[in-house]
C-alpha cells in the first residue's frame, strides 16, 4: 500500500516525498484531490449498496458518515502538507462557529421558504399534513442529510476551493466548484433542467457564502437547512416530510419552468447580495 501511494505521488506530482505536495503544481494538486475524493465516493456507493436495508432507517446514514470522515481526513492531509490546518476551513473558535452555523441555518431556512413561496405563487397549491410520521425514519433521513452535506461541503467548499481561489481567483473557484457540484447531481440522475436552475445556482450561493466567511460550519448549516426545509414542505418527499402540496390540476411544463426560473432568481439575488458584501482579500501565494 505504501509503495502504491508513493507511485501515485510520483505519477501525478513527480518524484517527491509525501510532504512535498505543497510544492507541486496547483493543477496536479487539484487532480490528486479530486481523484482521491472520487475514490471515497466510490467506496460510499459500495457501502450504500452493501448495507441497503440492513441497518434499518440508518442504512444510508452510516455510509454518509464514513464519507464525511474520509473527506475530512482528505482535507486535513492536504492542508497539513502545506503547513496549514482545518482552522482554514472554519474548524476553530467553537463559540464563533456555532453562532455562524445557527445564523446559516436560519438563512438557509428562509431561502428554502422563498422557494416554497415561488412554488405556491406559480402552482397555487395547498398543503396537507402527511397521514403518518415516523420519528425514527425522520431521524435517519436527517442524519443522512447532515453527513452527506458535510461530505459535499468538504469536497467542494474545502481545500479544493481554497486552492483554486488562491491560484486562479475567487470567481474561478466559485464557478468551477459549482459546475463540479452540478455535474455530480447530473450523474446522480437529477434532470438537467433542475440541475441548471436549482443545483448549479445553489452551488454558486454556497460557494459565495464560503468565499465571504471561509467557514464550512456556516455553509454546511445553510445547505442542511435548505434540504431539510424542502423535505419538510414536501418539495422533496422523504421521511422528514410533514406536509405535502396538494394540486387540483397537474403542473404544466411551463409552470415547472417558471418555478425553476424563480428558484434560480432567488439564489442568484442572495448570492449577489453576499458577493457585494465580501471584503477584498489579498490572494495568498500558491504552494
Amino acid at each position: 500500500m505504501r509503495s502504491s501511494l508513493h507511485w501515485l505521488h510520483e505519477a501525478i506530482l513527480g518524484p517527491a516525498s509525501a510532504t512535498s505536495i505543497a510544492l507541486a503544481r496547483p493543477a496536479a494538486k487539484i487532480a490528486l484531490f479530486l481523484f482521491l475524493a472520487a475514490l471515497a465516493v466510490v467506496f460510499y456507493l459500495f457501502l450504500l449498496s452493501a448495507l441497503r436495508s440492513k441497518l434499518g432507517y440508518f442504512s444510508s446514514a452510516v455510509p454518509a458518515l464514513l464519507l464525511a470522515i474520509l473527506t475530512l481526513i482528505l482535507n486535513w492531509r492536504f492542508l497539513r502538507s502545506e503547513g496549514r490546518s482545518l482552522a482554514d476551513l472554519g474548524f476553530d473558535a467553537p463559540a464563533v462557529r456555532i453562532q455562524q452555523a445557527t445564523l446559516g441555518f436560519v438563512a438557509g431556512a428562509f431561502t428554502a421558504g422563498a422557494w416554497a413561496l415561488a412554488f405556491w405563487a406559480v402552482i397555487s397549491v395547498s398543503w396537507r399534513m402527511t397521514p403518518a410520521f415516523n420519528s425514527m425514519a425522520a431521524a435517519g433521513s436527517l442524519t443522512f442529510i447532515v453527513f452527506n452535506n458535510t461530505a459535499e461541503e468538504l469536497v467542494y467548499r474545502g481545500y479544493l476551493f481554497l486552492l483554486m481561489s488562491e491560484v486562479y481567483g475567487p470567481p474561478v473557484a466559485i464557478i468551477g466548484t459549482s459546475i463540479l457540484f452540478a455535474f455530480l447531481h447530473i450523474q446522480g440522475g437529477v434532470p438537467w433542467q433542475s440541475v441548471v436552475a436549482g443545483v448549479l445556482t445553489s452551488g454558486l450561493l454556497f460557494a459565495v457564502l464560503f468565499n465571504r466567511w471561509q467557514s464550512v460550519p456556516l455553509v454546511l448549516a445553510f445547505h442542511v437547512a435548505t434540504n431539510v426545509m424542502q423535505e419538510i414542505f414536501g418539495l422533496r418527499v422523504s421521511a422528514l416530510t410533514l406536509v405535502v402540496p396538494r394540486q387540483t390540476v397537474a403542473m404544466t411544463a411551463l409552470q415547472s419552468y417558471a418555478v425553476l426560473a424563480l428558484v434560480a432568481l432567488i439564489n442568484c439575488i442572495v448570492a449577489l447580495a453576499v458577493w457585494l458584501t465580501t471584503p477584498n482579500r489579498p490572494r495568498a501565494p500558491a504552494g
